[in-house]
């Protein structure tokens, strides 16, 4: 070998790297032979011969190869603060509801305590109240962040009221909306178990309840001060059975709900501007894959987020109640309305809520385990639906069911989240941020 050929072959050209591979571009002894080296970080080396005219050509090649083998993300950190507990008179349910909002930077939920029911404020890890906007001490709150405003269904089926806020930007705190300053009384059905609101692109809102064997929705066009009577979205459910609604990027309105008769969930989309009772289809949400086992596919815990593309991520729990099936599961409805096969989240757990961070890529299951007695978190990326390792949020005490009932936000999430949950009469709490 000459002097000239062992500089040849001493000199690495370039090391590209991403977060899974190296990429490592060798000059061999050859001048239009290159080595290509491909580290997978945890397996070790692929090295590849690659033969080119000109060095050029050669550094063109691996950066195919990159694309070929694709550029992983980073890992995405988290850092957990718990936030101070605080009394409570009702639980932080009910699954599908939305009760924690950001604005501004600052977190903020509706919750009772025995005074009546509050807007909190979290200042650093204490939580504050701010607001007083009801002197019920039972209701469960859905909040709906639309602008300056933030709408609050304050569900207590016949006694269900909506109370409505508008932000002052000058002092970065909610008053009263001036244009219906009084709570508007929407009384629900006697056996509903829980009901959730929505805004379509023409301003009206939705609110969607389950009665003792049918799904109801009604509306209401701005102030909401004047609301429908029911209209039926779909009928032979359980009086167990549930539903929300929810409201796309494009206008138009969904219900989800649950049919432990059928042994399957349900889907209704309302598109923007048609009649109040004009309804599409049941899509019956991915029962391809469905699987014949115990009590089926469907169990009363919904909870969904609404990606900025129009893809609807639904959080649910099956009846298959097996080891090794789902327990807690993810159904996914693409923008063009195609749903994807069933994603098991874990075989152990209940009540989930989903979150999205578009920043991230990412969506974040969080569930009660009965099992560990804790609040959970799986985590998966949004291109490749596959949920990785539990990462434990709030341990419980050790006693059935003692932390449960998940509530978060209805806003996609950028860098961080609130997650509230209940136990023994308490409120508790963590900050989640990634990075």
């Amino acid at each position: 070998m000459t002097a000239r050929e062992r500089n040849q072959e001493q000199e690495v050209c370039f090391v590209i790297f991403n977060f899974k591979y190296e990429f490592y571009i060798l000059p061999f002894r050859d001048v239009n032979i290159l080595y290509v080296c491909v580290r997978n970080i945890k397996s070790g080396f692929l090295k590849l011969r690659v033969k080119t005219k000109y060095i050029f050509s050669g550094v063109l090649t691996a950066f195919l190869m990159l694309l070929v083998f694709g550029c992983s993300k980073p890992p995405v950190k988290f850092k957990f603060t718990h936030l101070q507990s605080f009394p409570i008179s009702a639980g932080t349910g009910e699954k599908p509801q939305s009760k924690v909002w950001v604005r501004d930077g600052a977190w903020r939920a509706v919750l009772p305590d025995c005074t009546g029911t509050y807007v909190w404020i979290l200042r650093e890890t204490i939580w504050e109240k701010e607001l007083h906007i009801s002197d019920s001490t039972n209701v469960k709150a859905d909040v709906l962040p639309k602008g300056d405003l933030v709408h609050i269904l304050l569900f207590d089926k016949e006694n269900t009221q909506l109370v409505s806020l508008k932000y002052d930007r000058h002092n970065k705190k909610y008053a009263i909306w001036p244009e219906r300053p009084e709570p508007v009384d929407i009384p629900l059905e006697k056996e509903s178990e829980t009901a959730t609101i929505a805004i379509d692109g023409k301003g009206r809102m939705w609110v969607a309840s389950d009665a003792e064997t049918e799904i109801h929705v009604r509306w209401s066009d701005p102030p909401y001060s004047k609301w429908s009577s029911f209209q039926t979205a779909a009928e032979g459910i359980k009086p167990d059975d549930i539903c929300a609604v929810t409201a796309f990027p494009d206008g138009k309105i969904g219900v989800f709900w649950s049919n432990q008769n059928s042994k399957r969930f349900g889907f209704r989309i309302h598109k923007n501007g048609d009649a109040p009772d004009s309804w599409g289809r049941d899509e019956v949400p991915a029962s391809a894959s469905a699987l014949k086992i115990k009590k089926g596919m469907a169990d009363d815990h919904i909870n969904f987020a609404v990606a900025s593309d129009g893809t609807l991520y639904a959080a649910v729990k099956t009846s298959y109640d097996t080891e090794d099936y789902p327990l807690v599961a993810l159904l996914v409805r693409q923008p063009d309305g195609e749903w994807d096969k069933l994603y098991t989240v874990d075989d152990e757990g209940s009540r989930p809520v989903v979150l999205l961070s578009e920043k991230y890529k990412r969506i974040f299951v969080v569930y009660s385990s009965y099992r560990d007695h804790q609040l959970v978190c799986k985590m998966s990326d949004m291109n490749e639906i596959s949920f990785g390792e539990r990462q434990v949020l709030i341990q419980g005490k050790l006693q059935k069911h003692s932390i449960n009932n998940a509530t978060s936000t209805k806003q996609i999430i950028d860098d961080e989240a609130v997650i509230v949950a209940s136990e023994d009469g308490m409120a508790k709490s963590i900050k989640a941020e990634c990075y």
